[in-house]
């Protein structure tokens, strides 16, 4: 999910399939937070779709080939393929996400852990409004009957995240924001059973499932280096909700422009220098900064 006015600033509203007015949080029994702005569900295939139709319109060649080695001369940078086959780039992103292929870090990784376990289901009837997304309910009460699951929630929390598509149809997702080490998805399934029960939800059939398990926070990359990262390889899930799809499709075309003006230069710049100046548009001072405080939320 995604808060539709930025996609919407990046005139990606025709990859949202649902949308919702506006989004609810349940902080406890008694507090309840309205959030006036509108929510939409990403469409995958849509969205990928899209992304690959603007590289095909824009002339970009795709190869099916696992980079295995990469040599970094003055102004180039030679790529070895698994089938054999020698690259060569001026400039070289990575966007490997969390195996961090090339990407290089020089600090221990040590992120906290978001785990999720989301169903997309059919139900006899469920008691939230179709016109709103629940964004986190981290009400208790269902906990009441069970004293070891009430104690666990009590160290670790988690929260219900509930898209209502219909009065039948919705998608549910219980939720730990950020744990270091992550809770089990047994713990988390357990939790949402038995919110599930006491909210009087029947599921009838399930259509999907997700397990996951989103690394966040952690230290940022070798700043700057000659490899360019973008997305999970270059620090770019967010420390502290665990979002990251709106933020990276921004910062494309940050990374893209610093490319065509630094290899576009009157000045003759090194591979080195190029990418310190993409570096240096993807990740200013100011966010860098903004990461720190958000890492600090996180822990």
């Amino acid at each position: 999910g995604v808060w539709v006015d930025e996609f919407e600033a990046m005139d990606m509203l025709d990859c949202l399939d649902t949308t919702w007015s506006g989004a609810v949080v349940y902080i406890d029994e008694e507090s309840k937070k309205d959030l006036n702005r509108p929510y939409g569900r990403v469409n995958r295939k849509q969205l990928k779709s899209k992304m690959l139709q603007k590289c095909i319109s824009n002339g970009v060649k795709f190869r099916q080939a696992r980079v295995t080695k990469v040599i970094h001369e003055e102004e180039k940078s030679l790529l070895t393929c698994n089938d054999g086959v020698t690259i060569q780039a001026s400039v070289v992103l990575d966007a490997t996400g969390f195996s961090r292929c090339l990407v290089q870090y020089d600090k221990p990784y040590n992120p906290g852990y978001q785990v999720a376990y989301g169903i997309l289901v059919e139900v006899e009837e469920h008691p939230f409004d179709v016109d709103e997304m629940l964004f986190m309910d981290w009400r208790d009460s269902h906990l009441n009957n069970n004293i070891e699951l009430k104690e666990r929630n009590g160290r670790i929390p988690t929260f219900l995240y509930a898209m209502p598509f219909s009065s039948n149809r919705i998608f549910l997702e219980e939720t730990s924001l950020v744990a270091r080490p992550g809770l089990p998805m047994k713990d988390i399934q357990e939790r949402m059973a038995a919110r599930l029960k006491h909210l009087g939800i029947k599921v009838k059939s399930i259509e999907e499932d997700e397990h996951c398990v989103i690394p966040m926070g952690g230290p940022l990359p070798v700043l700057p280096q000659r490899v360019v990262g973008i997305g999970g390889t270059a620090g770019m899930v967010h420390p502290s909700t665990g979002y990251m799809v709106a933020r990276t499709l921004a910062a494309a075309p940050i990374v893209a422009d610093a490319i065509v003006q630094y290899l576009g230069s009157d000045r003759t710049l090194s591979g080195n220098e190029v990418s310190a100046e993409i570096w240096k548009d993807l990740w200013p001072i100011q966010r860098r900064r903004q990461r720190e405080f958000f890492c600090f939320g996180m822990d």
